[in-house]
């Protein structure tokens, strides 16, 4: 089923007051009640032509509404930029950039002669519009994730197919410079690397990054006058053979991470020593529910499309009390509580999402709303975030997106200097 709403251009979608129609380290502080831009990234051409379901994509690149958090109020996507393949988002800690990884659609097909890409955008503060500032080489593959380190001056970029991750020096001008750092996988006998997640531990002195293919993940030393990666000694942490560890996040404190893994369904907790840059494994959780007896290991929509066999999305919730993450195949969000002394998780729900293969999600910067992205049916769907527990309640707002791959959040209103 395919989910839509459809709204004039300066209409807003009030949350729980509109129904679902059914048409086939930050400088800039988030301040309470605030109003934001939403960016939704895409595919515009597929990589994968199972996931094809319509035979090619309606997206034309970058999507941006307009976000009332003291209400939930959302405004009609309308093209911010026009790009291929801006599958992955990131907001520039001063709210002023946006950086989009620029995927070649046939990377998959041809490893040695495809490349991908990162562009950058400065956002128009009055309609949310994007316009280049330039391009660069991303230093592989299928970029699939862009983080930046504390300071704001370096951009870091996980590459799939080619199972490296790279930095990027930003200029003054938020444009992209030269390359600082690569680092290349090494492959294991039947184990390609396949990094999927780089960022810096909150002291800024580390880069970890989880390697899906390897299902191991490394640990580099930071420099952050120079952007170089160093491998730390251990150099990486290893999880369960084949569990494909896909993303990562730092606890609010400091003292502990979390990995969601792609392949097992799983989100494991680590404690964090942050003078040597070590992790160790201390709990796992399944984040997608039970297998059900004689299914399928290949999950479709019934009309021979592959909606993903595993975990997608990871996000420690504003105040850090909860933990959140998306699942394809059952389609579901699932939501952990956290136990500040000891790092360690609790389930608390599993919610759908309300479409096929939930690729990403985000939310709000003041932790009252999760926007959930489905790929395949092209839809955003918006949950209330109960402060005391961490629930999520569909609120019946759904957007119209084509193909979402992204969100992502930037204050409208500057604070400032």
């Amino acid at each position: 089923m395919k989910l839509s709403l459809r709204v004039s251009r300066r209409s807003l979608i009030v949350a729980g007051v509109v129904g679902l129609v059914v048409t086939g380290s930050c400088w800039a502080a988030a301040p309470p009640g605030g109003e934001y831009f939403v960016y939704f990234g895409s595919y515009t051409e597929f990589k994968v032509p199972a996931v094809n379901h319509r035979g090619a994509s309606r997206s034309k690149g970058i999507y941006v509404s307009r976000f009332q958090s003291s209400t939930g109020a959302i405004s009609e996507p309308e093209l911010a930029a026009e790009t291929i393949n801006p599958s992955y988002l990131a907001i520039h800690p001063n709210q002023r950039y946006l950086y989009a990884t620029v995927e070649d659609p046939l990377a998959l097909g041809n490893l040695r002669d495809k490349a991908s890409y990162v562009r950058a955008f400065v956002i128009n503060r009055a309609t949310g519009k994007l316009t280049v500032l330039n391009t660069a080489p991303s230093g592989g593959g299928s970029s699939c994730y862009l983080s930046f380190d504390k300071t704001g001056k370096f951009l870091m970029v996980a590459n799939y197919t080619t199972g490296t991750v790279a930095v990027i020096r930003l200029k003054e001008d938020g444009s992209l410079g030269e390359q600082t750092a690569f680092a290349q996988h090494a492959a294991k006998p039947d184990m390609a690397p396949h990094a999927h997640w780089i960022g810096v531990s909150p002291d800024n002195r580390f880069a970890v990054a989880a390697d899906l293919g390897l299902s191991q993940v490394f640990v580099y030393k930071f420099d952050a006058a120079t952007g170089s990666l160093t491998p730390n000694t251990p150099p990486f942490a290893s999880m369960a053979s084949g569990s494909g560890p896909r993303a990562f996040t730092f606890g609010a404190d400091g003292k502990f991470g979390y990995a969601l893994t792609e392949m097992a369904g799983t989100v494991s907790a680590f404690s964090w020593d942050a003078a040597g840059g070590v992790l160790k494994e201390i709990q796992t959780l399944r984040s997608k529910p039970d297998p059900i007896a004689g299914a399928s290991a290949v999950p479709t929509t019934g009309m021979g499309i592959v909606t993903g066999i595993g975990s997608s999305e990871l996000m420690l919730h504003p105040d850090g009390k909860f933990l959140y993450s998306g699942n394809r195949g059952s389609d579901t969000i699932t939501v952990f509580s956290i136990d500040p002394a000891k790092g360690t998780m609790t389930l608390v729900q599993r919610e759908p999402t309300r479409g096929v293969m939930p690729r990403s999600f985000g939310i709000d910067p003041t932790g009252g709303y999760l926007l959930a992205a489905n790929e395949v049916t092209d839809s955003a769907i918006l949950y209330r975030i109960d402060p005391a527990t961490g629930v999520l309640s569909f609120t019946g707002t759904a957007l119209r997106v084509d193909t979402p791959t992204c969100v992502k959040f930037a204050l409208v209103d500057l604070p400032r200097d």
